[in-house]
């Protein structure tokens, strides 16, 4: 536990932040800055107290009251439009609650026996983002793209990899407890700079704030805990990139579709290695060639469904999210358990999208899975034998060679093929009964057909009919996918 005197440093620390805030309020107010300027002071200012905390403190313990205190005045303030200058933006953003959040994370993670790595991510936490925003929003005619909800700069983007490569070179160079090789240095924070920058782009809302420390933290524990590794890292990340030019190319992704492939392909490729990424590869290219297959039978159904064949970043990380979790459960603590699960995830997505990809070759209607009544194809929940037939197909097309190339790994790879094969039939059917009940109905104005989109003829708005407003066709995927990943775990525990 902390010493009186460490109690008595975490009150001064405490009362240096709320001065910190105080000032860049005044500021503010009194000489009409803008929000945008004083909010980067105190975001950069409260990096730098909190880079010292490891010298003051033998545990982590007081490092985390404090942000632990800081995020709950974060979201009360925030609330109650207080301390504008900490939290006014031209964007809704909840930064500031995350700010603390990703410092508790990183203290609980790296404190005993990576401090560097806390102190490297808390300065790529203040200082990266900061100086992203500074220049992309001073230049005059910055270079803008949208990927997700909030609009970002090439100019910004640039500033963030240079910034995090600086931090990672230097700090590996003189907080590093082992001397590192400058060229390993270099390497290092090249990496961590791309793979930070490409996670900054797909975040919004300000949860930047997380997942750019924690994914920069992630490459540098690797590098630094497991250095056999790096090698491999390097490897899977050079796959993922060729992945991603390869798909791009042939029209399977957008720009943000490919930014996720590549994060998702990075993980799982360098991590996991070739056993791990065939049957992600299996999924991911099948899926692709099947969706531009029978054009002229998907003519009509494609005109109901929300997104075209072509990924983005939502579906990226809807089909593929509880893969990637799976593959860092494995690294936190290795087992053949987590390899199953991740197994009968993309069976699951497999399946779904098998099912949805040759059920349009049925010849009779399909039935919507709630109350069997015949349905135009397309229909969300909508079953048919086909499509049941091809989700089998689809699961077992993951879990066959999925086992084949890991005898070693499992026990009893017969039944581990008929586990991961069911839980991914099964998951694809509770993707079709929440997308008959809670997914987002609308009803065409002109056409009068159903459809999950908001415009259809003529970019005519439709209708809310039934559903839920925010669940759309990637809320359920998350599901199908989810349920996999419990359906095989339930199965695994339940037959130990």
């Amino acid at each position: 536990m902390p010493t009186t005197t460490e109690w008595i440093y975490l009150g001064l620390l405490f009362l240096l932040l709320f001065l910190i805030v105080g000032i860049a309020e005044k500021i503010r107010s009194a000489l009409g800055w803008s929000p945008e300027v004083t909010r980067k002071f105190v975001h950069i200012s409260t990096g730098i107290v909190i880079f010292f905390t490891p010298f003051i403190f033998r545990t982590n313990i007081p490092l985390i009251v404090l942000a632990g205190i800081f995020t709950l005045v974060n979201a009360w303030s925030l609330k109650a439009e207080k301390f504008k200058g900490m939290h006014e933006t031209k964007r809704t953003s909840y930064g500031t609650i995350f700010y603390p959040v990703s410092v508790i994370i990183m203290a609980l993670l790296f404190w005993n026996h990576y401090p560097a790595i806390l102190q490297i991510g808390i300065l790529i936490l203040a200082f990266s983002d900061a100086f992203a925003a500074i220049v992309g929003e001073n230049l005059k005619h910055p270079h803008k793209f949208n990927v997700t909800r909030d609009s970002k700069s090439v100019e910004g983007s640039l500033t963030f990899a240079v910034t995090t490569f600086l931090i990672v070179a230097l700090g590996l160079t003189y907080l590093s407890r082992t001397p590192l090789p400058a060229g390993m240095i270099i390497w290092i924070a090249f990496l961590t700079a791309v793979i930070t920058t490409f996670s900054e782009t797909l975040s919004w809302a300000g949860s930047d704030n997380i997942t750019a420390p924690l994914t920069g933290t992630f490459v540098l524990h690797l590098s630094l805990a497991h250095p056999g590794m790096l090698t491999q890292f390097s490897v899977g990340t050079g796959l993922a990139a060729l992945v991603v030019f390869i798909s791009y190319r042939a029209n399977f992704l957008d720009i943000g579709g490919a930014m996720a492939v590549f994060l998702l392909g990075t993980l799982i490729f360098g991590v996991g290695g070739w056993i791990w990424a065939v049957p992600i590869l299996i999924f991911f290219f099948s899926s692709s060639i099947l969706s531009k297959l029978w054009p002229s039978r998907k003519a009509e159904s494609n005109l109901l469904f929300e997104k075209s064949s072509r990924r983005d970043w939502a579906q990226v990380l809807a089909n593929g999210g509880m893969a990637g979790i799976s593959m860092i459960l494995w690294y936190i603590r290795p087992t053949p358990i987590w390899y199953i699960i991740y197994l009968g995830s993309l069976a699951a997505v497999t399946a779904d999208t098998w099912a949805t990809e040759i059920g349009v070759l049925s010849k009779r209607l399909p039935r919507l899975i709630t109350t069997f009544k015949k349905v135009i194809p397309g229909t969300s929940g909508g079953v048919s034998v086909i499509g049941l037939f091809g989700a089998l197909l689809g699961s077992l097309f993951i879990a066959v060679p999925g086992i084949a190339i890991a005898p070693a790994f499992l026990e009893n790879p017969l039944r581990a093929v008929i586990l991961v094969t069911f839980a991914g039939l099964g998951a694809s059917l509770v993707d079709s009964f929440f997308g008959a009940t809670l997914q987002a109905q609308f009803r065409c104005l002109v056409c009068h057909k159903m459809t999950e989109k908001r415009f259809h003829c003529r970019d005519t708005k439709t209708l809310f009919e039934h559903g839920k407003k925010w669940i759309n066709n990637d809320v359920v995927n998350s599901f199908c996918a989810l349920s996999g990943f419990v359906f095989t775990g339930l199965f695994v525990f339940w037959l130990r």
